[in-house]
């Protein structure tokens, strides 16, 4: 691996980590704080706005990151790209939170039937708005391989929505209405800010001229597909938790929330992979270079880490939720177990799905994200009413599964990249080894003990390999 894209790796990662442990800080104690109840209010509202983030962006920072990447060195080119996507971006953003603002009051009345729900959508509008504009703000940025600003775009903004949130919880009162204030506000400062230096600083930034219609044209037929991969992904994120909202009360949301959000959250941590290679990638297409071995490189990588952690979540579940989240959240045990494949599940599709869209088959993308989530609705319909939130999980491990084929087979055809070729047997005896061992211990040792001891055991044993 090249020793700048393993720099731009290593530094990103950093930077991942330390917004995971903000994620890790907020996901633990806001749900400690506000409760089920309240934490559910705000789940319910982030999973809406989640669902409407793609159609607001319409994929343009992705779009952008792809054609920077490709056309870096022609300026007027770059310039193009830039004001055809940001004048999309900003149009169907404005929509798409003006629709919610229109349609807010009847959500939170007929379909959730909680009428404390109306404020938290209104200010929701305005979080979809400038989440957008900073997004393709930081990813402007990571199309000329940046990765000094776009890292530093990237840390400072959840840690300013942590200040704030904290700050108005202590000042004000433990309600969750003041996550969404903190997140609004915080989102439009910086975006707001960012646009004014980046007009002021970026000679290829021009953001006030009209685009052209070509280029506006290409780029749509580029992103209009992702939008579809965006949101069928933000559906299998979000819908298990909507459709628990619909069939069962507030508090299960909650509680599913904190456990299904742990693997995820742990699986976000591998996105700076994904994140520094899709411009790599990018660049050695426009230049008809294989990137066949960094994909080995870096999924074999993947698997090494992510297993170790899987086995740990299945073997300690309810003493995770138990200590970080507290005796109410327990129940969410077997949700946390099942949903920890998702760990390499999504870390897994993140990273191919880079490969996928640098070779623009972002319609193949779209069709593959689009049965996965299908199944992803039908499997919750289905199971949750019967199962309740074990249903929700396995009807969601099950969706990223089916995704994750998909995506092994576009890769293979795209880059002759075969997952099942990788050398895995160092892998295999790692999976015996930690298996065995946390077993032995979870068997032999009581509570905090036992915690503590497998965890050090498959830190050595990993050290070892």
């Amino acid at each position: 691996m090249a020793k700048k894209l393993f720099k731009d790796i290593v530094s990103t990662s950093g930077v991942y980590f330390i917004v995971s442990i903000i994620g890790i800080i907020s996901g633990i104690l806001f749900p400690r704080l506000l409760g089920p109840d309240q934490w559910g209010l705000w789940s319910i509202t982030i999973g809406l706005v989640w669902l409407l983030a793609p159609l607001a962006q319409v994929a343009m920072s992705t779009t952008l990151t792809t054609y920077i990447s490709k056309y870096k060195d022609d300026r007027e080119k770059v310039s193009s790209y830039v004001n055809s996507a940001y004048f999309i971006a900003i149009s169907s953003s404005l929509i798409v939170s003006l629709v919610l603002i229109i349609i807010g009051d009847y959500l939170a009345s007929s379909v959730f039937q909680d009428e404390r729900l109306k404020i938290f959508l209104f200010l929701a509008a305005g979080i979809i708005f400038f989440d957008q504009l900073n997004i393709i703000n930081r990813d402007y940025f990571r199309g000329f391989k940046d990765f000094k600003r776009y890292n530093i775009l990237k840390l400072i903004h959840p840690l300013a929505i942590l200040i704030l949130t904290l700050s108005l919880l202590m000042i004000y009162s433990y309600r969750a209405v003041y996550l969404v204030i903190s997140h609004v506000s915080i989102a439009a400062i910086f975006s707001i800010a960012v646009l004014v230096y980046m007009f002021k600083t970026e000679e290829a930034f021009k953001l006030f001229r009209f685009p052209k219609i070509d280029v506006t044209k290409k780029i749509l037929r580029f992103g209009v597909p992702l939008i579809f991969t965006m949101t069928f992904m933000t559906i299998m994120k979000s819908m298990d938790r909507v459709i628990i909202g619909y069939f069962l009360e507030t508090s299960d949301v909650g509680i599913y929330s904190v456990a299904a959000g742990i693997p995820l959250m742990i699986g976000s941590m591998f996105a700076p992979i994904s994140t520094v290679l899709l411009p790599t990638f990018s660049e050695r297409e426009s230049k008809g270079e294989s990137s066949e071995l960094i994909l080995k490189e870096v999924f074999s990588f993947l698997l090494f880490i992510s297993i170790p952690l899987i086995i740990f979540i299945i073997l300690f579940s309810q003493d995770i939720l138990l200590i970080v989240f507290g005796e109410e959240y327990i129940l969410g045990a077997m949700v946390l177990s099942l949903t920890s494949i998702e760990i390499f599940l999504f870390s897994g599709e993140r990273l191919l799905g880079a490969s996928v869209v640098a070779s623009e088959r972002t319609t193949k993308y779209a069709l593959g994200m689009g049965i996965s989530a299908i199944s992803n609705i039908t499997m919750n319909v289905i199971l949750i009413p019967i199962w309740g939130i074990e249903g929700a999980a396995a009807a969601t491990v099950l969706s990223f599964l089916i995704l994750f084929i998909v995506i092994i087979s576009l890769s293979k055809k795209e880059y002759r990249f075969n997952v099942f070729q990788l050398d895995i047997t160092a892998i295999i005896f790692l999976l015996g080894a930690m298996i065995f061992s946390g077993i032995i211990l979870k068997r032999y040792l009581d509570g905090m003990i036992s915690f503590i001891g497998t965890l050090v055991v498959f830190g050595l044993i990993l050290l070892a390999s």
